[in-house]
Parts: C-alpha cells; structure tokens; sequence
C-alpha cells in the first residue's frame, strides 16, 4: 500500500512538474514580444498562470489519476500549450509577420511546440509498449520518450529566448507603451 500511495504522490508531482514547465516556458517570451505593452503582457501572463493552475489542479485530483485519463491528461496539457497560439497571433497581428519571425522567435517557439505536442502524443497513445507488448516495459517506453522530447523542447526553449532577449535589450526603449 506504501508504494501506492508513493506513485501517487509522485505522479502528481509530474503532472504539476509539467504545468510549471509550460508556464515558465509561456512567461520569458511574453515577457519579451509584449516587452512595449505592458497591459497586453499583463493579462497573458495572468491568463497562463490560471489556465496553468487550472491545468495542474485537474491533474491532481484522484479520478483523474487513473490510467482511463492518460490521453485526456495528455490532451488537457497540449490544450494548455496551445493556448499559446492567442499570444503568438496577437503579436503577429500589432507587429507584423517579419517581425515575429525574425525577432520574436516564433520559429522556435512553433519547434518547441511541435516537440511537445509529438511527445504527449506519443506518451497518449503509449507507442512503443502498445505496438510491442513487454518489449519496452523497462527502457524506452513511452513515459521515458516524453520527458526526452520535454527536454530537447526545453533547450529550443532557451535558445529562442536567449536570442528574443538580445534583440529585445538590444533594441532599446519602447516607442509605443502601452
């Protein structure tokens, strides 16, 4: 029983693990493309934070635990991430294509995206362990293969925001404050 209760507490902590990822990788770019409006950057960080919780506050209650509510857990997390896809239009839409692109490292947000969204698919629909029954129970499961693209989305994370960040205080002051 000891260890039942241990994976539970664990896998709630997994799931707010992800929910803290996905918000602290939301804050930094907002932060930076939304760096002249600040009511803009306001209520898009606020949204994040609360959609964030709500998404983390599902995932920890008891009936979604079960095994039933992995695509749905799986589901609820891309929901969250593309729930980035209003800020990333709005900007595009007050600034324009070319400077989306180009300076608010919208390419490595949309790699970053693509990573995710294809490891929670991958761990949604268990590949490999349900194309190949006992063969990944240990190694290369679908779990250990999330995290992986977790972690290789963290690092084009970073390196996108690494280069919004130069541009953004290379760039100077803010000709229209909002």
């Amino acid at each position: 029983m000891k260890n039942g209760i241990t994976l539970i507490v664990f896998c709630r902590l997994d799931y707010v693990g992800i929910s803290l990822l996905v918000i602290g990788s939301f804050i930094p770019w907002i932060h930076y493309s939304f760096y002249c409006y600040n009511s803009f950057k306001l209520v898009y960080i606020l949204a994040v934070l609360i959609l964030g919780g709500f998404c983390a506050f599902v995932c920890t209650q008891d009936y979604f635990l079960s095994p039933t509510y992995r695509a749905a857990r799986a589901l609820l997390f891309i929901a969250l991430g593309l729930s980035g896809v209003v800020p990333c239009v709005h900007y595009i839409l007050i600034e324009d294509l070319q400077e989306g692109v180009h300076y608010s490292a919208l390419g490595w947000l949309i790699l970053m995206a693509v990573l995710y969204i294809s490891g929670a698919t991958i761990y949604a629909l268990r590949i490999p362990e349900r194309l190949y029954p006992g063969k990944f129970d240990i190694w290369f499961q679908s779990h250990q293969i999330f995290h992986v693209f977790v972690v290789l989305a963290a690092l084009v994370h970073l390196n996108g925001i690494m280069e919004i960040a130069q541009h953004r205080l290379s760039k100077g002051g803010c000709d229209n404050q909002l």
